[in-house]
């Protein structure tokens, strides 16, 4: 199980076992990978798609009522079986037993449906591996697509409490773990990032919000002079995006080597708009890499042999390039 990477299934009732089985179909070694979940859901879902669950694939089992899951609904059942997964991920971690974690899209609304109150996988995350490790680390959510990666400073809050949650020590904090991972995991050597305003046109000096002056310039002006880190901004969130698809579009080089946006959706659109195929949510900050689609359950094609397996498969490389 040593250094294996650990794949967990999801929500049972989504596309989760379905892009999975697909994704590792593709892949030539499947030795190092482990997948964690319900083994007799795994095989049947294989059956439904006509492939086989590769021979030499390690499985932990995870028990659980097959009869209560019904494929394409939220269900209890499904909640518990994608969140207890996703917990024994976490266990072997803290027991150093494996080198990565890839996620399945998870139901949340599901998951609290089964007694499990959290907002995310990244927040279920940063619970059991921060507190059975004593680490005071926060986790952040980068999304990648080649060298075009965004950061959320705030991820799943309503779009009321974005300014209030927006803290400078927070933010600094971010910052910093977005520039370590940049020079520790994607081997860039002096990371370049450029910050989104929070209001339109950045506040227009205060006349449109006062967020800019207040918090968001002096907490760069302090990474640049404390932290020497290199980050321009805060500019115009619509101008900025432009910067950044122009090259992607073109195959060029992006002008900055990462992206911050305040809140969730900012950031969200513009890459999933441009790459929602090859996007991977990637968690930075933690004991462990862990990687997951750009999309979620897609409960309305689940069981139906379409789901397109492309940003499973960007994850799971992802992970394997990071962690390996």
């Amino acid at each position: 199980m040593k250094n294996k990477i650990a794949i967990t299934i999801g929500d049972p009732a989504g596309i989760g076992p379905e892009i999975i089985i697909k994704a590792l179909d593709s892949l030539s070694d499947n030795n190092k990978y482990l997948l964690i979940g319900n083994k007799d859901l795994f095989t049947k879902t294989a059956k439904n798609i006509n492939t086989k669950i590769p021979d030499n694939i390690e499985i932990i089992d995870v028990p659980c009522d097959i009869s209560k899951i019904n494929i394409g609904q939220v269900g209890i059942e499904s909640g518990r079986l994608s969140f207890l997964a996703l917990h024994k991920a976490c266990e072997l971690t803290n027991n150093k037993e494996i080198r990565a974690i890839v996620t399945a899209p998870l139901s949340k609304k599901a998951i609290n449906l089964a007694g499990f109150n959290f907002s995310g996988q990244t927040e279920i995350l940063q619970k059991y591996l921060a507190e059975d490790m004593c680490l005071s680390n926060k986790a952040e959510m980068l999304f990648v697509s080649k060298d075009f990666r965004v950061l959320l400073l705030t991820r799943h809050i309503k779009l009321a409490s974005v300014s209030e949650s927006l803290k400078p020590n927070n933010i600094i904090e971010s910052i910093n773990a977005l520039n370590n991972s940049l020079i520790k995991d994607f081997k860039v050597l002096k990371p370049k990032l450029a910050i989104c305003g929070l209001n339109p046109h950045s506040g227009e000096d205060g006349l449109i919000g006062n967020e800019e002056k207040a918090i968001l310039i002096p907490v760069i002006n302090t990474l640049k002079q404390k932290y020497n880190i290199d980050i321009a901004g805060p500019f115009p969130a619509d101008t900025l995006w432009i910067k950044a698809a122009k090259p992607y579009l073109n195959s060029e080089r992006q002008p900055y080597d990462a992206y911050i946006a305040c809140y969730h959706d900012q950031g969200l659109i513009p890459i999933k708009l441009l790459a929602m195929d090859s996007t991977v949510n990637t968690t930075i900050n933690l004991p462990i890499i862990r990687t997951s689609p750009s999309h979620g359950t897609a409960f309305d094609i689940a069981g139906k042999n379409i789901a397109d397996f492309s940003s499973m498969r960007h994850a799971i490389d992802l992970a394997d390039t990071i962690s390996g």
